[in-house]
């Protein structure tokens, strides 16, 4: 696995004289390589995901009533994406949630602001951290 950030000129010609040089003989092995092309930006991290779901949603989860009713983490967590990053259409006609594991860092912790300012605002919780 390699992964060329192409940020200057240095760096384009490093990922072509990776590819040439390794293209042929990986094809020729039946291993040939794949190229992805997408904007950069950091993952979100492990302690972010383990606060998201230990300290946000987890508590959610035990303290929120909707209607009488109390919800799943992953019906909060459902929910919470939904309403935050949108939805998408399956094959069945239906809309699902997209998912929280394409955002980058930075989206991530806007995210998650996001929910802790709903569970403020909208469900009176005031959430540990």
């Amino acid at each position: 696995h390699r992964t060329f950030v192409l940020q200057d000129e240095a760096r384009c010609k490093a990922l072509y004289a990776f590819l040439k040089q390794n293209w042929a003989a990986c094809a020729q092995a039946e291993k040939p390589l794949a190229v992805t092309i997408a904007e950069h930006g950091d993952k979100r991290s492990v302690p972010q995901n383990k606060r998201y779901w230990a300290a946000l949603i987890d508590e959610i989860h035990q303290q929120a009533w909707v209607g009488g009713k109390q919800f799943s983490k992953e019906a909060w967590h459902k929910f919470f994406a939904g309403k935050f990053i949108g939805f998408e259409e399956g094959p069945d006609g239906q809309m699902y949630p997209l998912s929280t594991a394409e955002l980058n860092a930075a989206d991530f912790s806007s995210y998650m602001l996001k929910v802790e300012v709903y569970a403020a605002d909208e469900l009176g919780l005031e959430l540990s951290q």
